[in-house]
């Protein structure tokens, strides 16, 4: 078998991976997140692409006489939760996952482009154009949330500091928050 064939192959196994690691980390953030409608609602919607981005992607590795990698995609679905996770234990999630999810975004983008052109490369037009859909699609996410951050930024700091009564104690969206004492 022909070297970049098998490359090509395994960074469909990659991608194939890291989309479904995609969804699930997405999936996880906007269901903790759900007091930032705007952000949970793209979350939830980007999750869906990375669905059919994983779909399209085993179809491919099917044609190509090959097939995702359990051991990667099973790597990937613990590193998503792990990431979800994560995300409980930081005061500042919103902020930081949508930052977090940001650079993940661009990073799956890149590596998508990468792949269309090897693909390109190896002559394979619809593997090419898959991967370029991809990847605009990618882009088209971490500029969205980009466009976010400020206003994500800005309610999270008025919740932060309202806090119960307006007395600026810290307010967590989704925790239980201390009785105030009258």
């Amino acid at each position: 078998m022909d070297t970049t064939t098998q490359r090509i192959d395994e960074w469909l196994r990659d991608a194939h991976a890291a989309e479904a690691q995609a969804a699930t980390m997405l999936r996880g953030t906007a269901g903790r997140n759900d007091d930032y409608p705007e952000f949970s609602r793209r979350l939830n919607e980007q999750a869906e692409l990375c669905d059919n981005h994983a779909r399209a992607i085993d179809q491919c590795l099917t044609d190509r006489g090959s097939s995702p990698s359990l051991v990667k995609d099973a790597t990937g679905q613990a590193t998503a939760w792990g990431q979800s996770l994560s995300g409980m234990v930081v005061g500042d999630e919103v902020v930081k996952a949508a930052l977090a999810t940001t650079t993940f975004a661009r990073m799956l983008a890149s590596s998508d482009r990468v792949l269309a052109a090897g693909a390109g490369e190896e002559g394979r037009a619809e593997t090419e154009r898959l991967c370029t859909a991809m990847a605009d699609e990618n882009e088209r996410f971490a500029t969205d949330l980009e466009a976010m951050l400020p206003s994500l930024t800005a309610q999270y700091l008025a919740r932060e500091t309202s806090g119960p009564g307006g007395n600026g104690a810290m307010v967590e969206p989704n925790r239980p928050q201390p009785p105030t004492v009258a």
